[in-house]
């Protein structure tokens, strides 16, 4: 999860921020009218990429079509200084945040609905629609642009608190903003939202089996990051009053992810830095002064081969540098497995599924299957492969919808339910594949399972007691205590299935759906899970999808077989073992090396 900046990082942060506060007293051309605007603008832009940032490198949001908020609250101004206050920049800021929020919102609505590259399309193509909008129409003034020809004052009131004529005023109102916009940024990204919204990053698969609506997640930082686009781009229009139709388009864009990339993807302070750099690489290579005439007239050249190397010097980004390995932390004392029961009292309720079916065009892949998974027991389902046991997991747990049939929890129909809803009344999932968090620690997949007891954008009221006992209870009964504070990178594979098993018991869910839960993991680990199966069916209801026959014999409470679809048999393990259909269709001569424990 995101740090807050320590060390030589914050120490460079500050030295950041004193030299642009001591900037305008510096003698000479170094506080001249075209340094200040310069760097005014610098400030201004690095706002602009801060919430580029909040996309990319804190949700994993690709927005090639950012700078259409930046271009709306530009144009805002002017919209606003013909027709009303001429010199009121506070109205002016207001106005661009609201169309900026209102812009993203909509936009936000249907882009958020997609995935990777279909992501970057579909704000690719709203952002050149924008631009369209404003170069090839007379709408805002066409491909000329428009001219701001006001004094911009910033009034509340009617009473003039600082005029932005002088060139003063406009640069100190952009730092603290932007000091403002990064403190925003570093709470959003390090609070119980911003935690899902990483999550969704790097595993948004999981963060819906959690009980996360992470549409309502990526559509809320949507529209957070428009906004502080829009008022960013207010800014810059009242640097030099000229708003070009320009700064809507997607070379805008384009340029805020290299800088994002060039500071250091999600970190937020790498914004900072790549804005600055950036900005002040590319001003001395534009400068003939510096770099000479034939420099100065191919400058995108040198700019590239800058980016080029710094790609190959810092692949984390500048940010990159700064980064320090997290020590070690001492591991707190293992809190007592039966006072966290507790939580655990009541019976989960029973799950059965009616005549379930699903169709993929015409394979028929779950074939009118009803089953009924009574609590706190071990229900194994076997079968060989392609007989339909991940598909059934999958309807089961709404990643897919059902053809046909019925899914009760209880007495309630969940059939049409989407996957974090099952999984907030208590239906959680493992993965065929390890299906974890990779760039957390132990008990930061832990935390995030937890915090999804209270998955609600909004809610009020969180239980952070109930949520340190449900990881404390986790960690101790899947016995990852000692490794919690261990990127879950550098554990084994059978360590990472226990995290996702752990993860399952800390969210709360009652009813844990295991696809293969022993896959890849050695005798020892193999050992350790199926003790933790017999544990956790105390309290829980398990439905199982195994291939390891001995593990499944020796913990399985009942047993059912599906062969290309169809079950053929429901039983105790004996009555399955001894069943001649499933002897013939699956088992053939297997014989379990002992019996359930």
């Amino acid at each position: 999860m995101l740090q807050r900046p320590q060390g030589l990082l914050l120490a460079a942060l500050i030295a950041l921020l004193v030299i642009l506060a001591i900037v305008p007293i510096l003698p000479g051309e170094m506080a001249g009218p075209y340094a200040i605007k310069f760097i005014t603008r610098v400030i201004i832009m690095a706002i602009f990429i801060v919430s580029l940032d909040l996309l990319i490198g804190i949700t994993g949001l690709v927005s090639f079509g950012h700078a259409t908020f930046f271009g709306l609250g530009a144009y805002a101004v002017w919209f606003v200084t013909p027709k009303f206050d001429p010199g009121n920049l506070a109205l002016a800021i207001g106005l661009a945040v609201a169309l900026a929020t209102a812009a993203a919102a909509l936009i936000g609505s249907l882009v958020v609905r997609t995935r990777g590259f279909y992501f970057i399309m579909a704000t690719l193509a709203f952002g050149e629609m924008m631009f369209a909008l404003f170069h090839d129409t007379k709408f805002a003034g066409g491909s000329d642009g428009v001219t701001l020809n006001f004094k911009p004052l910033l009034k509340i009131g009617g009473t003039t608190i600082l005029d932005f004529s002088g060139r003063f005023a406009l640069y100190y109102f952009a730092l603290v903003s932007l000091v403002v916009a990064y403190v925003i940024c570093m709470v959003i990204a390090r609070s119980r939202f911003g935690r899902v919204l990483q999550t969704i990053r790097w595993n948004e698969t999981r963060a819906q089996a959690l009980g996360f609506n992470t549409y309502a997640y990526k559509l809320a930082i949507y529209i957070i990051a428009g906004a502080m686009a829009g008022f960013s781009g207010a800014l810059f229009a009242s640097i030099d009053g000229f708003v070009p139709p320009q700064l809507l388009g997607w070379r805008e864009s384009g340029i805020a992810i290299m800088m994002v990339v060039l500071g250091g993807v999600g970190t937020l302070h790498g914004a900072l830095f790549g804005a600055f750099i950036y900005n002040f690489v590319e001003e001395i290579l534009r400068d003939r002064h510096i770099v000479g005439q034939l420099a100065s007239d191919h400058w995108p050249i040198s700019m590239g081969l800058f980016l080029i190397a710094i790609v190959l010097a810092a692949p984390n980004g500048v940010a990159g540098w700064f980064k320090r390995r997290k020590s070690e932390a001492p591991s707190p004392a293992a809190a007592p497995v039966q006072a966290a029961r507790a939580l655990h009292a009541i019976a989960p309720p029973v799950v059965q599924t009616r005549n379930l079916s699903r169709h993929f065009g015409g394979l028929v892949a779950v074939d009118a299957v009803s089953l009924r998974f009574e609590p706190n027991r071990i229900h194994a389902i076997i079968g060989p492969n392609g007989a339909g046991k991940t598909t059934l997991t999958n309807v089961l747990s709404g990643l897919l919808p059902p053809s046909e049939g019925t899914i009760l929890l209880g007495e309630q129909d969940i059939t049409a339910l989407p996957v974090h809803r099952k999984a907030r009344l208590g239906l959680g999932r493992s993965f065929q594949r390890t299906n974890i968090v990779p760039a957390f620690t132990v008990e930061e997949n832990c935390l995030i399972a937890a915090q999804a007891q209270t998955p609600d954008l909004f809610a009020r009221k969180f239980n952070t007691n109930a949520e340190t006992n449900s990881i404390e209870f986790a960690l101790n009964a899947t016995g990852l205590t000692a490794v919690r504070h261990r990127p879950v990178a550098e554990l084994s594979h059978g360590e990472q299935r226990q995290i996702e098993i752990a993860m399952l018991i800390a969210s709360g869910s009652r009813i844990l759906v295991l696809d293969e839960p022993l896959a890849g993991t050695g005798p020892e680990e193999t050992r350790r899970v199926t003790e933790l199966l017999r544990d956790l069916a105390r309290d829980h209801t398990i439905i199982l999808i195994e291939h390891d026959m001995d593990a499944v014999f020796s913990v399985a409470d009942e047993i059912s077989v599906l062969v290309n679809g169809r079950l053929i048999a429901t039983g105790s393990p004996d009555q399955i073992r001894n069943n001649e259909q499933v002897r013939e269709a699956y088992l053939g001569s297997f014989e379990p090396e002992g019996s359930k424990a």
